[in-house]
């Protein structure tokens, strides 16, 4: 496993509690996110930066990223913490 727990050729996506949905093709945000109502994608460094979400109608996400499904409600905390509202 390469840096930060990226593998080549698999893009992973953690959802709340730490459970990982693996895919080996890239797959389009909106899918995801109209499999997870009121949540978001972002990157990997959300904590530091709650703006950097992925838009729903972005490019297929690539493999050998990861990115995190977060409640939109932790997003909202999360930008009222760093004062980004």
């Amino acid at each position: 496993m390469g840096v930060a727990g990226r593998e080549r050729g698999v893009l992973k996506l953690v959802h709340p509690g730490g459970l990982v949905e693996v895919h080996r093709q890239p797959v389009v945000a909106a899918d995801i996110m109209a499999k997870n109502p009121r949540h978001s994608i972002t990157g990997t460094d959300v904590f530091k930066n709650p703006r950097l979400v992925v838009r729903p109608d972005a490019l297929p996400i690539k493999t050998g990223d990861m990115f995190y499904t977060v409640p939109n409600r932790t997003l909202y905390r999360l930008m009222q913490n760093s004062n980004c509202v």
